[in-house]
C-alpha cells in the first residue's frame, strides 16, 4: 500500500509539473513570437496537424499499451528544427515548441474521445509536454560551453554526421524519459514493481521507440533541407512500421480470444463453475505482478491459468463443484498431465504445457528438486484459493480459504506466493491487514 500511495503521489506530481511547464512555456513563447519566420509558422502548422493525426492513430503493443510513433516523432523533431530551406531560420523558442506540441496533443486526445476511438488520458498529455520540454531545453536552451547545442549545430554545416549524432543524443534522452513515464503509468495501473515495469516497457516498445527516435532525427534534417513537405514524406517509413506492428497486435489479440474461448470449454461442459478459469487467471497475474514477473512470463501465466483445467474434459464424471483441490493428489496429477498433453500437441500453446503439468506438484517437491517453476507455484495457489472460495468475495469465506491454505504452507504451497496473494486481497479490500497478521503467514 505504501508503494501504491508513493506512485499515486508521483503521478499527481507529474500532472502538476506538466501544468507548470505549460504555463511557463506560454510566457516564454509570448516573449519570442516575433522571432518566428513565416515559413516557420507553416512548418509548425504541419507539425501540429501531424501530431493530431498521430494521436488519433496510436498503435497497440502486446494488447496492453498503446504508443504513438507518428505523433512522437513529429513532437521530437520540432524542437530540433532550427533552420529551413534557403537558409531561413525557423525561430522556434523552447516555449513555443512546448505550447504547439502540448496543444496539438491535447486536441488529438480530445478528438479521440469525441470520436469514441480512445479515452482522454491526462497523464499521456502531461508526459508529452515533459518529454518535448526536455528535448527543447537540451537542444535550444541549455548552455554547452557557453552556447546552446543548436548554435553549435549551425557551425557544423559541413559535418552533417556530427549534427545527426547531436540530434540523436537529444532524442535518445527524451525517449528515455518517455519510457520512464510510461513505466510509471503501467506500474500505477497494474500494481507492478516500477523497475520491472521499466524493463517491460523497454522490451515491449523499445524497438519501436528506437525507430521513432531515428525518424525524428531524419525528419528534422529533412525539414531543414526540403521544408514542411518533408514531414509527411519522411514519416512514410515509420507509418509502414506502424502498420506492421498493428498487424502483429491483431494476431496476438486473435490468439488471446482463441485461448479465452478454449477456457470456456470446461464451463460449458459442466466440469468447472462458470468463470473459474477467468478468476484464476486474474488472480495469478495479480500475484505475478506482486512478485515482479516479466511481461512475457505474465502472458504465459495468464494463458496457462485460463487453460489449467482443460484436462477435466477427459473425466467420465465431473468433479463435484469442479474443485480439483478436493480430489486425491494422484487424480490432480492425472488431470494436469492430460491438460498438458492436449496443449503440447499445439505448437503455439506447447510452451504452456509445462506450467499446466506442474500445477499439481507440491511446493516441497519444487523446493527440493527445483523442477517446479514459480509460474506453477502461482497457478497452484490461485487455483486452490478459487476452489475454496467458489468465486465468493465475502470476507468470512476468504479468511476460511486462507486458513485452509495456511495449513499446508511450506509443503503444498509456496509461502512467498501465499504472502503475495494476501497483499493482493488486502489491496482489493477482501481482507484487512489485521486479518492477515492474525493468520501469521
Amino acid at each position: 500500500m505504501r508503494r501504491l500511495r508513493a506512485l499515486v503521489r508521483r503521478a499527481h506530481g507529474i500532472l502538476w509539473l506538466a501544468a507548470l511547464v505549460m504555463v511557463g512555456s506560454v510566457v516564454h513563447a509570448s516573449l519570442h513570437l516575433g522571432e518566428v519566420s513565416p515559413i516557420g509558422w507553416g512548418a509548425a502548422l504541419v507539425y501540429s496537424v501531424t501530431i493530431v493525426v498521430g494521436e488519433l492513430w496510436r498503435v497497440s503493443v502486446l494488447g496492453t499499451r498503446d504508443f504513438p510513433p507518428i505523433a512522437l516523432a513529429a513532437a521530437l523533431a520540432m524542437p530540433m528544427t532550427t533552420t529551413l530551406p534557403v537558409a531561413v531560420t525557423a525561430g522556434y523558442s523552447a516555449g513555443l515548441v512546448v505550447v504547439v506540441v502540448g496543444v496539438a496533443t491535447l486536441l488529438g486526445h480530445a478528438l479521440r474521445q469525441w470520436l469514441s476511438i480512445g479515452a482522454f488520458v491526462p497523464s499521456q498529455v502531461a508526459s508529452r509536454i515533459l518529454v518535448v520540454a526536455l528535448a527543447a531545453l537540451l537542444y535550444g536552451e541549455l548552455p554547452l560551453a557557453g552556447r546552446p547545442l543548436s548554435d553549435w549545430v549551425s557551425d557544423w554545416k559541413d559535418i552533417i554526421w556530427l549534427t545527426a549524432l547531436a540530434m540523436l543524443a537529444v532524442g535518445a534522452v527524451a525517449m528515455g524519459l518517455q519510457l520512464v513515464l510510461m513505466a510509471m503509468r503501467h506500474s500505477l495501473s497494474t500494481h507492478a514493481l516500477l523497475w520491472q515495469s521499466l524493463v517491460d516497457e523497454v522490451g515491449a516498445v523499445g524497438p519501436l521507440a528506437l525507430a521513432t527516435t531515428f525518424s525524428a532525427v531524419v525528419l528534422a534534417l529533412a525539414v531543414s533541407a526540403l521544408g514542411p513537405i518533408a514531414i509527411p514524406l519522411f514519416l512514410a517509413p515509420l507509418l509502414l512500421l506502424q502498420l506492421a506492428v498493428s498487424r502483429q497486435s491483431m494476431v496476438r489479440d486473435a490468439q488471446r480470444q482463441t485461448i479465452r474461448s478454449l477456457s470456456r470449454l470446461t464451463d460449458q461442459g459442466g466440469f468447472t463453475p462458470p468463470g473459474h478459469a477467468v478468476r484464476v487467471s486474474h488472480l495469478s497475474v495479480a500475484i505475478g505482478r506482486e512478485l515482479g514477473l516479466a511481461e512475457r512470463d505474465l502472458v504465459d501465466l495468464e494463458y496457462a491459468s485460463l487453460l489449467h483445467d482443460l484436462g477435466q474434459v477427459s473425466l467420465r464424471r465431473p468433479i463435484p463443484g469442479g474443485a480439483t483441490i478436493t480430489t486425491s493428489p494422484l487424480d490432480q496429477r492425472r488431470i494436469a498431465q492430460t491438460g498438458a498433453a492436449i496443449l503440447a500437441r499445439t505448437a503455439e500453446l506447447s510452451r504452456l504445457s509445462l506450467i499446466v503439468a506442474g500445477q499439481a506438484a507440491p511446493y516441497r517437491y519444487g523446493r527440493d528438486a527445483r523442477d517446479v517453476s514459480q509460474l506453477c507455484r502461482i497457478l497452484k495457489v490461485s487455483n486452490a484459493f478459487d476452489d475454496l472460495t467458489a468465486g465468493s468475495t465475502r470476507p468470512p469465506v476468504t479468511l476460511h480459504a486462507l486458513e485452509r491454505i495456511r495449513l499446508n504452507l511450506g509443503y503444498e504451497y509456496d509461502p512467498a506466493v501465499v504472502r503475495s496473494l494476501c497483499r493482493v486481497l488486502v489491496r482489493e479490500g477482501r481482507v484487512t491487514p489485521s486479518d492477515v497478521a492474525l493468520l501469521d503467514i
